[in-house]
């Protein structure tokens, strides 16, 4: 009989068969179509030949009936192979259980380095890692990529200029480089004080040398304040100068506010999507819900699988889908100066030590156009003018 391309998918068994009238059993098989194939004659008499197990119940009668017995050589087909391997569960099991801890190892974090920092902002970039999930033991294609990594710390921290992030394996490099902040070197060599820019003196209080200045007196950019000599004439000795002296300071500054502005907001609603690329097909294994919304924000994180050293061709897809409004801000005329104020106030601010007041403010000038509030604002600022200046000593003084 021909070959039934179902064989390796059915379960089958081949039988060797003995009797009186195996060339009957043969023919009743045929006639009542029951499958029989792979027929052969053996050495000693006997005949091989391979049946369906689901056809073993209608053949007994049949091997009665022409006096046949079989004998049972081999069992074969996926039934039985499943049969034999679910035997073997134990050896199976712990294969595929060690391949994947294996691919799970492969795709943690065991590492974290930090090259370029001191102890104390190394241990402020671990502390604002952690906080972002950058910890040993944490799933990698969990974690944001290197990219968004970079940005947030850099961001996160006011004592460095930039941060290298780089993922070599299970491994997080940091690299830092850290804001050079000058030291103030407290030296006993003779200097003045005089100020850095032009001012009307306000308060001072000096701990060493001779003031020469007095409140309320106008002074220029470089004008002595507090003199490195002091003494009576003829008794003088050479110190350096030490002390804080306030001056009214002035600063300008121009804003421009927009009486309409519009400006997206997050809503709140948001649909995170979890899918795996496998060869270019992405499959869903979590968040199925393809949500459209009328205003949205999509961020996609792909992050490429690992098994050991070799990077596979599977990915882990993470996409977070934010539904945004649409807000349309408009001022009135005075709200837009209340605004620009604020605006103004805040950027002199930027310019100011954090011991600076700012004790008054004006509008200098103030004009509508095309939509926008122009300010020009005038600021009154009481700061430290004193800026130290060496004392040159000449051969014979």
């Amino acid at each position: 009989m021909k070959k039934d391309w179902l064989e390796p998918i059915n379960s089958y068994v081949k039988i060797e068969l003995r009797g009186d009238d195996i060339e009957g059993f043969i023919n009743e098989c045929l006639a009542r179509g029951i499958a029989i194939w792979n027929i052969e004659r053996t050495v000693e008499g006997s005949v091989s030949a391979c049946l369906y197990t689901k056809n073993m119940k209608e053949v007994r009668p049949l091997m009665k009936q022409t006096r046949c017995k079989f004998r049972l050589l081999e069992k074969n087909g996926l039934p039985f192979w499943a049969v034999r391997m679910w035997k073997r569960n134990g050896l199976l099991l712990g294969l595929a259980g060690f391949f994947v801890v294996l691919f799970l190892l492969s795709n943690m974090v065991w590492n974290i380095n930090v090259t370029g920092a001191n102890p104390k902002t190394e241990y402020q970039l671990l502390k604002a890692a952690k906080e972002l999930g950058i910890k040993k033991g944490k799933f990698i294609f969990l974690l944001p990529n290197v990219r968004q990594l970079q940005q947030q710390l850099t961001n996160a921290m006011d004592n460095v200029t930039w941060i290298g992030v780089s993922l070599n394996g299970t491994t997080y490099n940091f690299q830092v480089v850290e804001k050079e902040i000058p030291k103030r070197k407290e030296t006993s060599s003779p200097k003045h004080l005089v100020a850095k820019k032009d001012a009307v003196i306000y308060d001072m209080f000096v701990e060493k040398g001779q003031p020469v200045v007095s409140p309320h007196q106008f002074v220029y950019k470089g004008s002595l304040l507090v003199s490195g000599y002091i003494g009576k004439e003829g008794k003088t000795k050479l110190v350096p100068a030490k002390g804080v002296v306030w001056g009214e300071t002035w600063y300008t500054t121009s804003v421009t506010v927009p009486l309409k502005t519009e400006f997206q907001t997050f809503t709140g609603n948001m649909v995170t999507q979890h899918k795996i690329n496998l060869f270019g097909l992405k499959i869903p294994i979590w968040g199925w819900k393809d949500e459209e919304y009328k205003t949205q924000e999509v961020s996609k994180n792909e992050t490429p699988l690992k098994f050991w050293k070799w990077t596979l061709p599977i990915s882990y897809i993470k996409k977070e889908i934010r539904e945004t409004d649409g807000v349309h801000r408009v001022y009135t005329s005075s709200q837009a100066i209340q605004a620009g104020k604020a605006m103004a106030r805040k950027e002199v601010r930027k310019l100011l030590s954090h011991d600076a007041k700012i004790k008054g403010e004006k509008i200098l000038r103030q004009s509508v156009s095309n939509g926008k509030v122009n300010l020009s604002m005038h600021y009154q600022v009481i700061e430290n003018i004193a800026s130290e200046q060496p004392i040159l000593i000449q051969q014979g003084d």
